[in-house]
């Protein structure tokens, strides 16, 4: 896959001044960040995947939904979408993974100081907003209970 040298020397710039430890494929041009969340969750992966013009960025947990649990993992992820402005969750069906997924445009392969700051907080700070229903579902709690919390965290 080709992809921008520019634009992935200007994320690896960021993330070294950021103190961020970080892999990076030389091939692919994937760069992948471990970062702690303040959820129950407790850690996520932010992988860049870098293309010729733009950026991808997918914050992701180790934890995959048990295949009785997908019907309410996805229903609650695809609650949790609705009206999220930057990105949205992704759900595979088959694997149980999940990951948030946000999208950078790079006018002539320019990557802006606001975009590399959004490009980790994003997806992070949307784990951390949905990280404990996601967690109590994922280890039995049901959906409607979940969603209640969800919506007395967000009002508090």
């Amino acid at each position: 896959m080709r992809y921008s040298e520019s634009i992935a020397n200007s994320i690896d710039t960021y993330l070294r001044e950021q103190d961020w430890e970080f892999t990076f494929d030389e091939i692919g041009g994937i760069f992948t960040v471990e970062a702690d969340l303040s959820c129950k969750l407790g850690v996520a992966l932010v992988v860049y995947q870098v293309m010729e013009d733009s950026f991808l960025c997918y914050t992701t947990i180790a934890d995959e939904a048990p295949a009785e649990m997908r019907p309410a993992v996805a229903e609650y992820l695809h609650r949790a979408n609705y009206g999220l402005p930057r990105g949205n969750f992704e759900f595979d069906y088959d694997e149980g993974s999940m990951h948030f997924k946000t999208f950078f445009e790079c006018q002539d392969g320019k990557v802006t100081e606001k975009q590399l700051e959004e490009s980790m907080a994003i997806g992070l700070t949307v784990f951390d907003r949905y990280g404990n229903g996601l967690y109590e579902l994922l280890n039995g709690g049901s959906l409607a209970r979940r969603l209640i919390l969800m919506a007395e965290e967000q009002e508090g």
